[in-house]
């Protein structure tokens, strides 16, 4: 806990005909109250609560009567006789509750399971001391969040484990029993075991040639080996691709989030609400409820006279799912899946003379982002002529349908009728790959030391509608965005060169984004390509001679190279075209060589050169420029 408190006092008069002495005095003080408690540890639910409180006062309404005044005396006797604290003008406070409960010991469930949730409230008071009745407002935000991940791999690997058989004549063999039968006829035994076919003849031979009993037991295990039947073979072929498609997975991780908050003004009360949520006194008198505080109501309590008002809600909810496995070796694809929506509604509303509320009107808006698969080029039709397909086909089709389905590749879930209603608000999986190792292979040993190469795609569908007076809902905002960042992406480092080392890296991505005008009709597409290449090369240590000098030096040589494209087009459904109507689009070129030279820890020189090229493309009215910078750095340090 913590009280401060700052005086200010000041006077100015101008050197001017007939000015008055201006006097300005501020008094205020800041208090704050919290706590961190955990209440179990180690047990079942393991919870665990921070409380935190902060108050800003003033009393800057002691300090005069009008333009004159009081003195020392007056203000402390108001201040320690019941103005401890002054009249309120901030309070804030905020809730955290976290639980990781601890699962049961059964079959180690706790090793590959594990469960956390949180609750987050934060509570907000505010009071405008130029108005009276209307000024004071408040507001909370609260945030549920929960989240589960299973080790799935780990807990599922005991039941893929081969195991060998135990019965009829698979026996151990490695035991001092087996080592110390050794003696004559063994050599002739085992030739005389390879004509042997089945368990009858083994039986025979031993009566016959003598066979010593550990060959006997050989043969048989091989035997046994070549007589599985198919049925099993199968089975364990089956076993080995249901381990691969359902249960090689690192880890599953599930989140969901929940934020909700709400804001209103005019509140009769003059309270806080403190001594509400700790149960001090209760009541409307001293501020919004607890509940309210917490989150957990709407009700603001009783409103100022003679107000225009307004109160703004607003709800956010976000699901990601998220899990890894490996392809082969040194690969690996990490699988993302993500939905967002949420809802925004404000109410307009007045206060007569007693305070009664009367509702005005209400707005409602609210959008959905979900992860979203579509591809410029795939197996099914999608893409910007299919979403024109769509909405000819069907004349009472809506533009916006259009737009969502035309886009989507693979429409697997949105033909299914069961999910046709669910599928706007199920994400797809975006995905990212990287392959490490590559310098394992044959052709490539000996010339680098490490070579990686990474692949990610990326995709959202975002949709924001609102709700007219009249309950009907309209689409506002459409938009699909997707790319390759990168497409192909690799890092290499090369073994020593000149006693040197050799680094690059080349990457090149991809993004397109459609937006849908839903006013005019018209779909603009904003595409984007990079191409990115970096190499280095670092060598220490080297002699040269210099003014007769031998010094040991350092040198950095690096080279990059960018190339962006940027271009605008306009697509009219009405009028359509294939390729659109070009607005605007850039390419930017940009080569950057440069070299720095050391020659000893107190003297260095660098030298760089930049070329940046932008050429214009479609309807762009940009000139296309070409800008040279060159330079030269000398750090010289003198003790």
């Amino acid at each position: 806990t913590g009280l401060s408190a700052s005086r200010k006092h000041s006077n100015n008069k101008s050197r001017t005909e007939n000015s008055t002495l201006k006097t300005q005095r501020d008094f205020t003080s800041k208090r704050n109250f919290g706590f961190n408690w955990k209440i179990t540890e180690g047990g079942l639910f393991n919870i665990s609560i921070a409380y935190n409180a902060n108050a800003a006062s003033s009393y800057a309404y002691l300090l005069a009567n009008g333009d004159v005044e009081r003195s020392e005396r007056e203000i402390w006797n108001d201040i320690l006789n019941g103005a401890f604290f002054g009249k309120d003008y901030n309070y804030s406070q905020s809730l955290d509750i976290k639980t990781k409960p601890k699962l049961p010991s059964l079959w180690d469930i706790g090793k590959y399971l594990t469960l956390s949730l949180g609750y987050n409230a934060s509570y907000n008071w505010k009071n405008n001391f130029t108005q009276a009745e209307l000024g004071r407002s408040a507001g909370y935000s609260n945030r549920i969040r929960g989240g589960v991940t299973l080790k799935l791999q780990s807990l599922t690997s005991p039941l893929f484990k081969s195991s060998k058989q135990k019965k009829g004549f698979n026996k151990k063999r490695n035991t001092s029993t087996n080592n110390n039968r050794r003696g004559r006829g063994r050599g002739r035994g085992r030739n005389k075991i390879k004509k042997i076919t089945n368990e009858s003849g083994i039986k025979k031979a031993n009566k016959k040639d003598n066979i010593v009993e550990e060959d006997v037991e050989q043969a048989a295990d091989s035997i046994n080996v070549n007589r599985t039947p198919i049925i099993f073979k199968a089975f364990n072929y089956f076993k080995l691709a249901a381990k691969w498609l359902f249960f090689d997975y690192k880890n599953i991780s599930f989140n969901f989030t929940q934020s909700n908050s709400l804001s209103g003004g005019g509140i009769k009360s003059e309270g806080t609400g403190f001594s509400n949520f700790w149960g001090i006194t209760n009541g409307f008198r001293n501020g919004p409820s607890r509940m309210f505080m917490l989150g957990f109501s709407s009700n603001l309590g009783p409103r100022a006279p003679n107000g225009n008002l307004s109160d703004n809600y607003s709800q956010k909810n976000t699901i990601d799912f998220k899990t890894s496995r490996p392809l082969w070796d040194g690969a690996k694809i990490d699988l993302t899946w993500k939905v967002g929506w949420g809802i925004n509604k404000s109410t307009r509303l007045t206060t007569d003379e007693f305070g009664n509320v009367n509702i005005n009107d209400r707005t409602s808006t609210g959008n959905i982002n979900r992860s979203f698969i579509s591809f410029p080029i795939s197996l099914s039709k999608s893409g910007i002529t299919q979403v024109h397909d769509l909405f000819e086909a069907d004349p009472d089709k809506d533009l916006s349908e259009a737009f969502a389905s035309g886009f989507e590749s693979f429409p697997i879930l949105s033909s299914l009728p069961l999910f046709k209603d669910l599928a706007k608000y199920v994400p797809r999986a975006n995905w990212r790959i990287s392959w490490r190792g590559l310098e394992k292979i044959g052709f490539i040993k000996g010339i680098a030391k490490s070579l990686s190469l990474t692949h990610a795609y990326a995709s959202d569908y975002t949709e924001g509608w609102k709700i007219d007076p009249d309950g009907t809902k309209q689409i506002q905002v459409q938009k699909v965005n997707y790319g390759f960042a990168p497409l192909v992406g690799m890092n290499v480092t090369f073994d020593k060169l000149w006693d040197g080392n050799l680094t690059g890296s080349v990457k090149y991505s991809t993004k397109s984004s459609y937006n849908l005008g839903v006013a005019t009709g018209n779909i603009t597409e904003s595409f984007s390509k990079d191409i990115n290449f970096t190499a280095s090369f670092s060598k220490s240590g080297f002699s040269l001679p210099l003014f007769g000098l031998d010094l040991k030096n350092d040198i950095e040589m690096s080279l990059s190279y960018t190339s962006a494209k940027n271009s605008t087009v306009l697509y009219e459904m009405e009028r359509f075209s294939e390729n659109g109507k070009p607005q605007d689009g850039t390419t930017r070129t940009i080569i950057e060589p440069r070299i720095k030279y050391i020659l000893s820890s107190k003297v260095t020189l660098a030298i760089f050169y930049k070329r940046t090229t932008v050429e214009p493309e479609g309807a762009s009215r940009i000139p296309p420029t070409t800008t040279n910078e060159m330079g030269l750095d000398v750090h010289i340090s003198i003790q």
